[in-house]
This record gives structure tokens, sequence and C-alpha cells, in this order.
């Protein structure tokens, strides 16, 4: 159908194009100019184009200045009001308080005996002493052990805060003692070392600091290998925050995801039990089942304080016994320290140590671990402090601890005998820590005919591992001592001990692995701190 010619306007006079200008100067023709439009009445050169938004130049810049003066501003109000709350959210955040009865509202404020602790890498940077090095005053108790591929662990205690058990220096008496109602273990960490040469050298690679959570502390790290050749790190973490299930002090257990490496991933950490069990390494069943000998720490001559944990491979517990029964109060008692291994025949024995004048004495069990008797042990050893014994993969038994006779009880107190120091000259020691020595049982821990002086100076808590039929053994060095408090190591053979001196290839004694005066830490003269 042919389109109808369309209608033609004369030129339209002045008013009228002012007129029609102002019905057409906006981006959208009103509804009732457009009816206009499509009626005709506007003159066709006014008639809005389908392709343009506007009708010629003077109409749209007179359009613009409109946008300007209206639309400018709300558009400016708008992204700042956008941008005002954005940035309040970003900084502030939601400072809006939970319920008065949510746990993060009472004390201590969400953190409890079971919040997780963690493990922090140590950043190693050129011209930067290792973790507080410099302001070490106390660091002591070291734990060690070897991966598949021998790369060395080593970790042990220390603080910037306070010397060892609370102690401060008395000015009238000028020695170091024990004050009463300090706190003890201050703000103590463990740190984690390793070494990829033997020994040789060693760096600081983790440290497992709790100081950093409402003042807590660490205490006896421990490095230890499972059936499956794991090495696990067990720690105590001391944090008292009113727990009544757990109490303050609680052990938790890393597992090594990669001991070749320094930079090893470590798993989450497990709640292994309230109390320390993680002074010794738990003795290792050929079902990789464990038994964990643990401590109370209950003070009084409490013979009960000696406790162990069985657990399956898997962790699960099948039961806790306690070393003695008895509740009557000994004045003997003392840390326990058991040192458990399992005997050729079945059985288990366990040593524990005595305190009064007493070396460590031994317990027996035979039925895995439930109940025990005590039998005494073969030597007079380790006066008053740890002793370890470690099943060595010949079969034969070494006895790592400190071997310094008594020569007489005197206002009952031990007067020590002379020994021989390995230049062959006798001394007397100055206390019960002295002369760390290694010994070998070649009867299951009937007798131990063989020994070496692994170091004659003031030193206790050892700890053995063995690699190649070579042992490692751990130790500290004069941890109460004016700079010194070093973490030393012994490297050696059952040749060697049955020589009674160094005779194999790549032994050596007294290594260092840690000693913080030689960058500025260590305890001095003049230090009054905790």
């Amino acid at each position: 159908m042919p389109r109808a010619p369309a209608k033609k306007f004369p030129n339209p006079t002045a008013a009228e194009e002012k007129f029609w200008r102002g019905k057409f100067s906006g981006r959208k023709t009103p509804p009732r100019a457009r009816k206009r439009q499509i009626a005709g009445r506007a003159p066709e050169h006014l008639r809005r184009s389908p392709r343009r938004n506007f009708i010629d130049a003077a109409a749209r810049k007179k359009y613009w200045k409109f946008m300007k003066k209206l639309i400018c501003p709300l558009a400016i109000l708008f992204f700042a009001s956008a941008a005002f709350c954005g940035g309040v959210s970003e900084i502030v955040g939601d400072v809006s308080m939970p319920p008065p009865d949510d746990i993060s509202q009472k004390f201590p404020y969400g953190i409890t005996a079971k919040t997780p602790p963690y493990l922090q890498k140590i950043i190693n940077k050129k011209g930067r002493a290792p973790y507080r090095m410099n302001l070490r005053i106390f660091q002591g108790c070291p734990t060690i052990e070897v991966s598949d591929g021998g790369r060395l662990w080593a970790a042990y205690f220390g603080s910037n805060e306070q010397i060892e058990g609370g102690e401060r220096f008395s000015p009238k008496d000028k020695i170091f003692a024990h004050q009463p109602n300090e706190t003890i273990h201050a703000a103590q960490f463990a740190v984690v070392s390793t070494s990829s040469d033997g020994g040789k050298s060693w760096k600081e690679v983790f440290v497992f600091d709790p100081s950093k959570v409402l003042n807590g502390s660490s205490s006896d790290p421990l490095l230890w290998k499972d059936a499956d050749g794991k090495i696990r790190f067990t720690v105590v973490r001391n944090m008292d925050v009113g727990d009544r299930q757990i109490g303050p002090t609680a052990t938790w257990e890393f597992v090594m995801l990669d001991p070749e490496s320094e930079s090893t991933g470590w798993s989450a950490p497990r709640l292994v039990c309230k109390n320390n069990a993680s002074v010794m390494k738990p003795a290792v069943f050929p079902d990789g089942s464990i038994l964990r000998a643990g401590d109370t720490f209950s003070m009084g001559g409490n013979p009960q304080r000696a406790f162990f944990i069985k657990e399956s491979r898997g962790g699960k517990i099948e039961f806790a016994s306690r070393l003695i029964d008895s509740k009557r109060s000994d004045p003997k008692t003392t840390f326990a320290e058991q040192s458990v291994i399992l005997r050729k025949d079945g059985s288990l024995f366990s040593t524990l140590r005595r305190k009064w004048g007493d070396p460590v004495t031994g317990f027996e069990s035979r039925d895995g671990g439930k109940t025990w008797r005590e039998v005494g042990f073969p030597l007079k050893v380790s006066i008053d402090t740890k002793a370890v014994l470690f099943r060595a993969k010949s079969g034969n038994l070494i006895l790592v601890a400190n071997d310094v006779p008594i020569a007489e009880m005197k206002d009952g107190k031990p007067v020590f005998g002379e020994v021989r120091g390995p230049d062959g000259k006798t001394f007397r020691p100055g206390g019960a820590r002295y002369c760390m020595t290694a010994f070998i049982s070649y009867d299951d821990g009937k007798t131990f005919p063989k020994k070496i002086l692994l170091d004659e100076r003031q030193t206790s808590y050892p700890s053995v591992c063995e690699h190649n039929g070579r042992f490692y053994i751990a130790y500290d060095h004069a941890r109460g001592g004016y700079k010194k408090q070093e973490i030393l190591m012994a490297k050696i053979t059952e040749a060697d001990i049955e020589a009674g001196k160094l005779v194999s290839p790549g032994s050596a004694l007294k290594m260092e692995i840690s000693s913080p005066s030689k960058h500025g830490g260590g305890r001095r003269a003049d230090d009054n701190l905790l």
C-alpha cells in the first residue's frame, strides 16, 4: 500500500519555533509533545529524528547545561557517600559487640586450655641473630632426633626473662636462688634447630613460643621417632586460663611432615594430655603402639606423680597407669623422668629419678605397663638428675647419665669422690651434675661394664638417638652458670664406649649446638632478672 505523502506546513513564525524548541529540548520527548509530533502538529524541521537524541546543536547545548547543574552534584554526593561508608568498614570493621554470654566476652575471652598452639618459622637473615639469642639468660633440657636421611634435629627451651626455677640474684648471699612466689617458666620458649652436616653446624629454624598468648610459656620439648619413622615434636604449654578440665599445663604434639628439609611443614597440633608427658621418649612396641612417660608435677613427696599412657599406633588411648600406687608420702620423690625400654623377654623396665643423695632406681612391669614393682638399678649414677636408657639397633643397651660417685654422706648431704678427667688428672666434682658419661650393657641392663666420659664439666639432661651405628647425645652445659647455657653434643659409637675413648673416625665430643654467649646472650654476674 503506497505511503501517504507527508503533510506540508508553512514556515513557522519565530514564536512557534520558540514554543516547539521548549517542548523538545529534553533527552526524551514528553508524551503530549510526542503525540503532537505524531499528529504532525509540529513543524517538519523541528520534528525529532529517530536516529538522533537531540533536535539540533542549540538544544543539545541547553540539555547538557541543565544536566551539569542537576545530575553532577547528585553523582558526586552518591560516590562520596559510598567511599565514606566503604572506608569506615575497611578501617573500623564491625565493632558491634556480641551478647554478654558469648565465650568471647568471658575471661579469658575465648581462649581455653584447648585452644591449639602453633610453631613459628624463624627467619634467618644475614646479620640477624637467632631467635632472642642475644637476650637469652637461660636455656637447657635439650632433646635430639635424626631423620632416616641423616638430618639431625634438636630442641631445647630458653628464656630471656627468667633464670631457671624463678631464681633471682641475692646480693647478700651473692648467689642465684629461688625466690618464694616467683612464677616458674616465665616467658619460656622452645627452639627447634637442625643440622645437615652431622652436627658440625646448626640453624634454629622453628620456635614454640606460647608467651605471646596470655603470658603462656613452654617447657620440656621432646623429639622422638614413631614406628613409621615419623619425627614427632611433643611439648608442654603452660597457660593458666582457669580451665577446670585441662588445667594450667598440657602436652601437645606436632608431626614433622618433611624431616629431610629445614623448612618442613608440620601437622596440626594434637592435645595429648593434661600434665607433662614430654620429658622422656616413649617406648615403641613392635606393633607400633607406644608407652608415654609423664609427671603430674605435684610436689610434697607425692609418689603417684609418675604415670604412663599406653596409646595404639593410631593414637587411641588404651590405658593409663601409675609407676607407684602408694599414696604414702615419700621424701625422696622428685621429678619423675622415667626412661622406659622394652626388654628382650617382653617385659618393661623404667628408671626413676630420686633425690636426697640417692641415685636413680629401677622398676619393671610384666603386664605391658599396667602395674610396676621396684627392682633397683645396678649402677649408682645420676643423683637427683636425669638418666636415659636407649636400645641400640645392635640390641645392646646404652645408658647416658651423670657418673659422680658419693664418697660419704655428711649432715644428710652427699660428699662426692674424685673422678679422673679426659686428661688423666683426678678432680673432685662440685656437684652431682658433672661427668656426663655413656655406658653400654650387653645383658639387657643387668650390668654396664664399659663406659666413656663425654664431658667432665657441669652437665645435665641427656638425650640420645642413633643413625648408621653412630650415637648422637645432646645435653646442656652450665645452664645455671655465667656466660654459658650451652647446648652440646657428643658423636660416638659402641667401639668408642668399649675403648673408653674416641677410636672411631668421625667421632667427636663437646660439639656445639647452641651458645648464647657468642651472640651477646648468656647470664651475666650482674643480672638481677627473675
